[in-house]
């Protein structure tokens, strides 16, 4: 009596992918962790951190009191558009569609970003804001899609030389 078996073949992947998988993982980890931090900080501790970052630049109160809250819209643009280039890293050691790839990984950014300020309402001194998660996300899909042009012009580059060589 002869078993059918309905499972699909084992693919052996290979171990640089693991490794790679393994990296991005950590990487992503120290990230979001780096991130959580950030958001645990109470809103003092928050904006000084971001004055301190101006004040290296000027001392004039008028320009630091305008300039400051542009600092921290953009660190956290900054720090999701790492997240991006850290998921699609990650999505990018399986073997999906560009499109998957995206969507994964910026839905997982968005996801996090989301979490994150619903976390900021639990801190002393800070709330959640939908703009933030806005410009967290507009930083997840520029990393991303970064990411992304970069993974495209180095198979170009690739396959350029592959042509080349034969």
């Amino acid at each position: 009596m002869s078993k059918k078996s309905n499972d699909k073949e084992k693919v052996d992947i290979p171990k640089s992918v693991k490794i790679k998988r393994i990296i991005f993982l950590i990487l992503i980890v120290i990230w979001a962790l780096f991130v959580f931090n950030l958001s645990s900080q109470t809103g003092s501790d928050s904006s000084g951190l971001s004055r301190w970052i101006v004040e290296l630049f000027t001392k004039d109160e008028a320009i630091i009191n305008i300039v400051e809250p542009y600092v921290r819209k953009f660190a956290h643009f900054s720090e999701y558009a790492l997240g991006g280039v850290l998921f699609l890293g990650l999505c990018n050691t399986f073997n999906w569609t560009d499109r998957k790839k995206l969507l994964i990984s910026i839905g997982l950014g968005v996801w996090y970003a989301i979490s994150d300020e619903v976390h900021q309402i639990l801190v002393p001194a800070r709330n959640g804001n939908i703009i933030d998660v806005w410009i967290d996300s507009l930083g997840i899909a520029t990393g991303t899609c970064t990411m992304m042009a970069y993974y495209k012009v180095k198979e170009i580059i690739i396959n350029k030389k592959l042509a080349k060589a034969k």
